[in-house]
């Protein structure tokens, strides 16, 4: 697998992501960027397998106009079909997608909205956050939960820090993932959505 970060706050978005490709325990890929932002004010990410993080990725680069509804469809949509995708010899596929932006709400305002999703054995297991959220896509060969790392610090940093705090917590977070996993490098890319 490899490591995504989200943090999402009131204010903005940040999403950080490893870059190692492994594939039959060898590295292929050392600087691979495992999500995607769109214009529209979401960011969308894939780990599992290259193959699936690419092709997803590439129908919202060529898309950048899709609303996040539009955008939560066509997520949707590319999972399913890659659901029921066979590995040979080993069964069906199974990776993790996140997705998060900033939607309205009745009362005009914007706030966070994210989703995780986890497929396996076929089946698409679906969460939803709202307004905030630290949330990880992690490899299957650590033992701790890189989130803890980064929730335990927030609760020092004053709000008007937060921007400038959250992204040294994630890479940190990355950093003793990539100490502890196989599958996980210390390259990052990282970015910002910022509420309208």
């Amino acid at each position: 697998m490899s490591f995504v970060n989200l943090v999402m706050t009131d204010q903005f978005i940040s999403v950080l992501s490893d870059g190692q490709v492994t594939q039959d325990g060898q590295i292929i890929e050392s600087h691979f960027k495992k999500f995607e932002t769109s214009p529209q004010g979401f960011v969308i990410a894939i780990t599992g397998f290259e193959k699936i993080t690419n092709d997803i990725r590439k129908k919202f680069y060529y898309q950048p106009q899709l609303n996040f509804d539009e955008a939560k469809a066509l997520l949707l949509h590319e999972l399913e079909h890659y659901a029921m995708k066979h590995l040979a010899f080993s069964g069906l596929l199974s990776f993790n997608a996140l997705m998060a932006g900033f939607v309205g709400t009745d009362s005009g305002q914007k706030e966070g909205l994210a989703y995780t999703f986890h497929v396996e054995n076929g089946q698409i297991t679906e969460k939803a956050y709202k307004k905030s959220a630290v949330l990880s896509l992690l490899p299957d060969d650590i033992s701790f939960n890189p989130n803890l790392i980064i929730s335990k610090h927030l609760a020092d940093v004053p709000k008007a820090h937060l921007a400038f705090h959250i992204p040294n917590l994630q890479r940190n977070a990355l950093y003793q993932v990539a100490n502890a996993s196989k599958t996980v490098n210390h390259v990052y890319f990282q970015d910002i959505i910022k509420k309208d």
